[in-house]
């Protein structure tokens, strides 16, 4: 009994030594621990990183798990650290976690919400002014719940992505040249604001947890524009909408909008913005180099650009000639010819016009003002002369000759390439007319067997201009050609200081065989063609007999004298004459011209046995008889 008991005592003497040693261990390790302190709050991987220092044992809950004394429990890690993972606590709010080591001192960590709020934009309307090489910050627009007034989410707080399956990168990867890749083909890119680790407070207040990811759509480039060049007048189709630059002379100008709506086409001139206007040698358009695009707006980025590369302009060769061109004139003769057909009309003669080789003219009426995009222009495809009508081209216009503009071919199998060219500089001739004879309007008439022959002069210039026609060549009276004869002053070389003239007589024996007519214009032709046909108009008739009016003679009162008395009533406008005359008066015709005495009725007339006294009546204004009485004056009629 007394060995049992023995026994019993030695099993439990053992134990107790087991459990002391053990109480000592702990009590030991638990004086050689101290407590834990966090090294940072690791918002990037999600975890806390803490600072072991000696425990064994780290614990950890929620605030609401710590108030009931529910703790998780983990071995430290092996080093000086450990970590403890929050990706499990929802980001949605903000969470508290409490840590504390052996000692039982806790730790809060403030786990603060993430970003309730992201949203990015981009305005593409300010990247023109950016390098290449710069970020794209200055064309995002971002809004976010994070941040404060003083510290707000910038560029530099976010991170992207390409796509949804990239890897997240830092923006300072994501430059202008960048961006300019991804407008190629267009892109979706994904933001978010990047974790921000606490390592200052180390309670979690100091950093942020990554935000949820948005997406910014970058939308493909739009297609180049269509942009028509006009070479003739000298513009480009730039509209609202559209910017340009220019490349020449090796220098290229920043881009320029086109901002008004109402623009529908824009001048090389105001492109270039120099003195190029491509009227002359010196004003010529150079070569260059014109980019166009859709510019960049807030929502859409510009265009892709379109390029329209200009050859130099072309300078015409050769000179205007007044004068006709060469018989022998081929298409390597540079010179313009013109030349006058009178006032009626112009020619123009360009030896080396042709389809492949167009030239063209305008003209510029006095007072009126050459404007490039309002001009009329008409083409010369050819080497025969051209007819301009006076219409048309007035006294003192201006003629503008230029090579038309050229467009451009694609090479066939027969021909070649045919480069696009604009509109040469031009050459300008001043319109002035020779002088065309001028004949006063003037009424003839003829009578066959009394009139004389017919004269009447031709003006043949003014002061200051030279004529055009110097000799008549023919003078027509319906289809009988007259015979005339002219005299003139015309001199040899001719002088713009005299005034020509041609005196013309039609003889009167050709004139007595014309058929009687009324009226009727000659039909006057110059040696250069000018043609008169309506100046001078001649009547040819036969001549009217007089008529008979009655008188009756008696004896005067004086010695040697007769009295005559008329009978006939004078008509108005007529007056009564006499003549004596040996001879009976007799066959006259209304033609005849009488240059009497005025007739007094019952007057004492001295006269002599057997003489005549012809009384006449006349138009007081031509002295034309009208009716005449021839008396034989006897002795019985004389006192």
């Amino acid at each position: 009994m007394i060995k049992r008991n023995v026994g019993k005592i030695r099993i439990f003497l053992s134990f107790s030594l087991i459990f002391a040693t053990l109480l000592l261990l702990n009590m030991s390790s638990a004086y050689a621990a101290s407590p834990i302190t966090i090294d940072k709050v690791d918002y990037v991987n999600e975890e806390i990183v803490v600072n072991n220092n000696g425990n064994a044992k780290i614990y950890f809950a929620t605030e609401n798990d710590a108030a009931r004394n529910s703790w998780e429990t983990m071995l430290a890690d092996e080093g000086e650290t450990s970590t403890i993972d929050f990706s499990w606590v929802s980001p949605t709010a903000e969470q508290v976690i409490v840590i504390k080591g052996e000692d039982g001192t806790q730790r809060r960590i403030t786990l603060k919400e993430r970003a309730r709020k992201l949203e990015v934009s981009i305005s593409y309307d300010r990247m023109a002014g950016l390098n290449k090489t710069s970020t794209i910050a200055q064309l995002l627009n971002i809004m976010s719940s994070a941040g404060t007034g003083d510290n707000p989410i910038n560029f530099d707080d976010l991170e992207w992505r390409k796509g949804e399956n990239g890897s997240w990168r830092d923006t300072s990867s994501l430059t202008v040249a960048q961006l300019e890749k991804l407008q190629i083909k267009g892109a979706d890119l994904y933001f978010r604001i990047k974790a921000l680790n606490d390592t200052t407070a180390k309670d979690g207040t100091k950093g942020r947890r990554v935000s949820k990811e948005v997406r910014l759509k970058i939308a493909k480039k739009a297609s180049p524009v269509v942009v028509g060049i006009d070479g003739e007048k000298f513009t480009a189709d730039i509209r609202y909408g559209k910017e340009y630059r220019v490349t020449y002379g090796g220098v290229t100008s920043n881009w320029v909008k086109v901002t008004d709506k109402s623009i529908r086409k824009v001048p090389l001139s105001v492109i270039l913005g120099n003195t190029a206007d491509g009227f002359t040698p010196a004003t010529r358009f150079p070569a260059m180099l014109i980019e166009i695009r859709d510019y960049a707006t807030a929502r859409a980025a510009a265009s892709k650009i379109t390029e329209i590369e200009l050859k130099e302009q072309r300078v015409l060769p050769g000179y205007i000639v007044k004068g006709e061109a060469p018989e022998n004139a081929d298409p390597s003769d540079p010179n313009i010819y013109i030349t006058y057909n009178g006032s009626a009309n112009i020619s123009v003669t360009i030896p080396s016009a042709s389809a492949d080789n167009p030239y063209q003219y305008a003209v510029i009426r006095p007072g009126e003002f050459f404007d490039i995009e309002r001009v009329s222009w008409y083409t010369i495809t050819r080497s025969t002369p051209v007819k301009v009508l006076s219409s048309r081209a007035v006294e003192g216009s201006d003629v503008y000759i230029r090579q038309r503009e050229i467009k451009s071919k694609a090479a066939t199998k027969y021909l070649p390439a045919v480069d696009y060219e604009l509109a040469s500089t031009y050459l300008k001739h001043k319109i002035e007319y020779p002088a065309i004879p001028v004949i006063a309007p003037q009424n003839f008439t003829f009578v066959k067997g009394i009139s004389d022959s017919i004269s009447f002069s031709i003006t043949l210039n003014s002061i200051g201009k030279l004529p055009f026609e110097t000799e008549i060549r023919s003078i027509k009276f319906g289809t009988r050609e007259l015979e005339f004869t002219s005299t003139s002053n015309v001199t040899d070389p001719l002088n713009p200081g005299i005034e020509y003239t041609i005196n013309v007589t039609l003889d009167k024996d050709t004139l007595n065989e014309l058929p009687n007519s009324y009226s009727r214009a000659l039909y006057i032709s110059f040696k250069n063609g000018t043609v008169d046909k309506t100046a001078i108009k001649l009547t040819i008739q036969s001549p009217t007999p007089a008529t008979t009016l009655t008188a009756t003679a008696s004896k005067g009162t004086a010695v040697g004298t007769t009295s005559i008395r008329v009978l006939t009533t004078v008509r108005p406008g007529n007056e009564l004459v006499y003549t004596r005359t040996g001879t009976k008066v007799e066959g006259l015709h209304t033609e005849n011209v009488i240059t009497g005495t005025a007739f007094v009725q019952e007057a004492d007339i001295p006269v002599s046995a057997g003489e005549y006294i012809t009384i006449y009546e006349i138009n007081s204004a031509t002295k034309k008889v009208v009716r005449y009485k021839s008396i034989q004056v006897t002795s019985l009629y004389i006192r």
